[in-house]
């Protein structure tokens, strides 16, 4: 049986750790992005190196025609998929007094709408006991300085996940979230040296996470020892916040 995982963002940084990740536990990847297609391409050629199947999907998943010609597209090549990995997002760090319309609603639209049309539109080709996993963050639960719109969006995903848990469990299909804390991406790559001591001084483990460390928590999720798992936020933040 063809075990096929979308997931959106994955040119770079922690989607490109989630698609490799889960390509070594034996899924056949969709590999979607927005303008690096360069960077998707690596990451198909990777997999395949692995023998795994993948496939560069371009598509902008804020928008819902990209989002019908990329499903229509991975789900012509695959048929039925095992699940879905809602990693897509922007952070486009302002102060909230100086917000416009168009910020909040351009952060709303890539990191949580895209999660509502991806999700629809796949779901009807998505196996019973098939994964979800979203993509939210430490700043869901803290909020965030110069981020209201985004720490917004990411805890709207956190609510995504649980409702979306209850209505999909009849299927058998797990959905839970996972919230990095600070991870070696692009978004802490310009950090002041002051900043990134600051960082690992407030984290108890004293250091900022990697992106394999997200995406092996990702694989798990997708693994049957999680089969008992659904409707979850699990907190990979180096002991940042604890519940």
């Amino acid at each position: 049986m063809v075990k096929a995982v979308l997931v959106t963002g994955a040119s770079r940084g922690i989607g490109r750790a989630i698609a490799i990740e889960l390509a070594k536990n034996g899924f056949d990847i969709g590999i979607n992005y927005k303008t690096n297609s360069k960077g998707a391409q690596d990451v198909v050629e990777q997999i395949m190196a692995m023998g795994q199947k993948a496939v560069s999907l371009q598509a902008d998943v804020g928008v819902e025609f990209d989002v019908k010609e990329m499903v229509k597209a991975f789900t012509e090549q695959f048929g039925t998929i095992f699940g879905l990995v809602n990693n897509a997002g922007i952070y486009d760090r302002k102060e909230f007094t100086k917000l416009t319309l168009q910020d909040w609603q351009n952060t709303i639209q890539t990191n949580l709408t895209s999660a509502f049309l991806v999700t629809q539109l796949l779901m009807p080709h998505i196996s019973s006991n098939g994964r979800i996993v979203n993509i939210s963050s430490v700043l869901a639960h803290t909020g965030s300085n110069f981020g209201a719109h985004y720490a917004a969006t990411k805890a709207g995903l956190i609510g995504f996940t649980k409702s979306l848990a209850r209505e999909l469990a009849e299927r058998n299909i797990t959905v839970n979230a996972v919230a990095p804390g600070a991870i070696e991406t692009q978004i802490i790559a310009g950090d002041t040296p002051e900043k990134r001591r600051e960082r690992e001084r407030i984290t108890p483990l004293g250091r900022v996470g990697n992106t394999s460390e997200i995406a092996v928590t990702v694989a798990f999720l997708f693994s049957e020892k999680a089969s008992y798992i659904t409707g979850e936020t699990i907190n990979v933040n180096g002991g940042l916040i604890m519940h």
